[in-house]
């Protein structure tokens, strides 16, 4: 089935648009994180104010302190330069002069500030100057009973008349010894305000509240305020201050109270600020999102254009071969859970003598021709079936739903249906015909490779019957019936391979020298599912012939390493590697891993490559036996002589040990020419330092035969018979 090319239209319908979801998702996500920051940043800010506050409220009482323990001072000192006076006017108490005592009035205001009048205080509580400076005011009376009573002045407030406010000071008196006798004096409040005004912050308010009556303010630095009117807030308004603290001594505690617009207008400022953030990042983001938008589209278009090209044939769209292998190979492994046995057919269709139509007519025409020959295919391709190009003159069909019984029919509608194809432009009227092969996917198939196979066959044979004509390939064909049967045993070694039915069997090589150590070949069994051992002359060509050499070999060697780990012993053992696998560049690391992974001694393994895949393979078979005799094997040369050019490619292989072809060896005893044969090889491998094995001895003649000849080693059913080495046990 042909695969629409995907354009740009396509690849947007298919692939949902996620930029708008990933953009409303950034945007929340930042806006999430600009609020939190916001309100983050508002709290850190509330939690720096609260600092400030209780900073400013040390300091306020800390000047307040010291503003009293200042005035309390002053007091004392004003006392001792004037004692003479001060007790004058003790002594004269109700007739002192009010001359004496305005006298000594300036003399106090000019020596400490804000002072507004004194007088002396008896033990009583009354004063004795109170023909002077008048009645005491209730509050006055009230903080001098106080004092009086504790003996320390330690409830300090703002004492308030109709058109007055002030604090007064109780010092005692050092005129006298006797106790609770204090000098009186009472001072305006414009040092407590200006201490307060000092450290009013902005957006702060600071009030000097009384303790004993809640939401009564005596002193603010509120605006509007400025004659010291006397406040009371409410239960809701006091507690809305931000920070209270008790002032020792006094009946006071200092208030702050932020500026209620202030906490707002912060935190709307800092919304702000987040919104304006997060749109401009929003817009960003969005634009950043489209740009990678369409870049990745770009990219996803030209990858499915690459991916189009790559499994698509240019000329006419179809599958090409790579395709077109693996949707067969996706068929077959899906076949064989849902399984049908009379459904599952592949045709081959191959354009007799197309060259003909390109070398006559020209390739335009040529590609036309193909052109309408895909577009047929197409109109006629059943449902579900596939249409592939495999080459230039060549197409294939898979058809999952074609019965076996229905298949010739098919393919004969085919073949019939291209020799009508005509093009305007062909005006010597040359049809097109076609050899078409055809093979059912039964039970017997078990990859591409045999399905591809089968149909080259069936195509040779099609072609050879006269072309134009149709190929079952499961017919009695003799030609057939011989590849068919090569598939069953290549079916037979897979099926071995997964079942661990392979066996290895070892033949002794014999030193004709004393002392040496046992040296054995590695011999290759299969055993079919009946129990029965099949020689390798029956399986191993069509291993070689259908791509199954490599993987049998890798299997040898991997288990002869694994036997002689276990065997431990000094035995030397020789593997035979194919000319496939020789020329396979993974080989050596392969051999080597194996090496170090089971620690086995190199020079325990020898490899034998046959005269034929060395000259087949020189360059990879060069490569192999120089990095493996650096590693430490050895190399033995086998079936030597039965090559054309043995002698010439002999110098160039640095092998150990030449291996004489049994075909020289088997009648030696009764065929002179194959002895001298022997005698010449041998004398060779004198001049060129090797070692020779004979194999194929089959007799004692034979055997004296060539110990007289001076052959190093010998092998053969004579000698040593092949015996079981290992076979997988469950």
């Amino acid at each position: 089935m042909k695969e629409p090319r995907e354009n740009s239209n396509n690849v947007r319908k298919r692939k949902p648009n996620s930029t708008k979801r990933v953009v409303i998702l950034t945007s929340v996500i930042i806006l999430l994180l600009l609020i939190w920051q916001a309100l983050s940043a508002n709290k850190i800010h509330q939690s720096y104010q609260a600092s400030l506050m209780d900073s400013v409220t040390e300091h306020v009482i800390s000047d307040y302190q010291e503003y009293f323990s200042q005035l309390r001072l002053e007091l004392d000192l004003f006392q001792q330069k004037q004692l003479n006076i001060i007790q004058l006017l003790q002594k004269q108490g109700s007739t002192a002069s009010q001359e004496t005592y305005m006298q000594l009035l300036k003399t106090l205001q000019g020596d400490i500030d804000n002072t507004r009048l004194f007088a002396l205080i008896n033990q009583n509580g009354q004063g004795s100057l109170a023909h002077i400076t008048g009645n005491f005011l209730t509050d006055c009376e009230e903080e001098i009973k106080t004092t009086l009573a504790s003996g320390v002045q330690e409830s300090l407030f703002l004492h308030r008349s109709n058109n007055s406010v002030h604090f007064d000071i109780l010092q005692p008196l050092s005129t006298t010894s006797k106790s609770n006798e204090y000098l009186f004096v009472a001072f305006n409040p414009n040092t407590l305000i200006d201490i307060l005004n000092q450290y009013q912050l902005p957006h702060q308010q600071l009030f000097l509240m009384r303790t004993d009556q809640k939401g009564h303010i005596e002193l603010t630095t509120e605006a509007g305020n400025e004659k010291y009117e006397e406040m009371l807030v409410d239960n809701e308004e006091y507690e809305s201050f931000s920070y209270i603290k008790s002032i020792p001594n006094t009946r006071w505690q200092l208030g702050i109270r932020l500026d209620p617009q202030y906490n707002i207008d912060l935190r709307n400022k800092a919304f702000i600020q987040a919104i304006i953030i997060w749109f401009v990042l929003t817009v960003f983001v969005y634009v950043f999102y489209r740009q990678q938008k369409k870049g990745i589209l770009r990219h996803q278009i030209i990858k499915q254009e690459l991916a189009f090209a790559d499994n698509h044939d240019q000329l006419t769209g179809l599958a090409n071969r790579n395709n077109f292998e693996q949707q067969l190979t996706d068929y077959i492994k899906s076949r064989d859970v849902t399984f049908n046995n009379e459904t599952g057919v592949v045709l081959k269709i191959d354009l007799d003598k197309f060259q003909v139509i390109n070398n006559s007519m020209g390739f335009t025409i040529g590609d036309k021709f193909l052109h309408r020959i895909s577009l047929s295919l197409q109109d006629n391709l059943p449902k579900g079936g596939v249409l592939s190009r495999l080459g230039n003159d060549e197409f294939a069909m898979l058809l999952p739903d074609l019965a076996f019984q229905n298949a010739e029919a098919f393919a004969n509608k085919i073949r019939c249906l291209l020799k009508k194809i005509q093009l305007k432009e062909n005006t010597k009227s040359n049809n097109i015909t076609a050899s078409v092969g055809v093979v059912a996917i039964d039970n017997s198939i078990f990859d591409v490779q045999q399905v591809l196979s089968s149909l080259g066959q069936a195509i040779s044979l099609a072609k050879e019957k006269g072309r134009d004509r149709v190929q079952v390939y499961q017919s009695n064909d003799k030609q057939l019936l011989k590849h068919a049967k090569e598939m069953e045993i290549v079916h037979e070694l897979v099926d071995a391979l997964k079942e661990k039915r392979l066996m290895l069997h070892r033949q002794e090589i014999r030193a004709t020298a004393v002392g040496q150590p046992k040296h054995y070949e590695v011999l290759v069994r299969m055993k079919s599912k009946e129990g029965e051992t099949i020689p390798p002359v029956e399986f191993i060509p069509a291993a070689e012939k259908y791509g199954m050499i490599v993987q049998l070999d890798y299997w040898v060697i991997e288990q002869t390493l694994k036997c002689i780990m276990k065997e431990d012993s000094d035995n030397h053992y020789s593997i035979n590697l194919s000319g496939i696998t020789l020329a396979n560049k993974e080989l050596y690391q392969y051999v080597k891993n194996l090496f170090e992974q089971y620690q086995v001694n190199p020079a325990l393994v020898s490899f034998e490559i046959t005269e034929t895949s060395a000259i087949s393979h020189l360059d990879s078979a060069l490569y192999f036996i120089n990095h493996m005799i650096a590693f430490g094997c050895n190399f033995a040369l086998d079936d030597f002589g039965s090559g054309l050019s043995s002698f010439s490619y002999l110098q160039q292989l640095p092998i150990e040990t030449i291996k004489i072809d049994g075909a020289f060896v088997r009648d030696m005893d009764v065929n002179s020419i194959n002895r001298t044969f022997v005698e010449n090889i041998k004398r060779i491998a004198v001049a060129m330092n090797k070692q020779v094995v004979a194999e194929f001895v089959e007799n004692e003649e034979i055997e004296t035969m060539l110990n007289n000849i001076g052959v190093e080693y010998i092998q053969g059913y004579h000698i040593h018979k092949p015996e079981l080495w290992y076979e997988h046990q469950e």
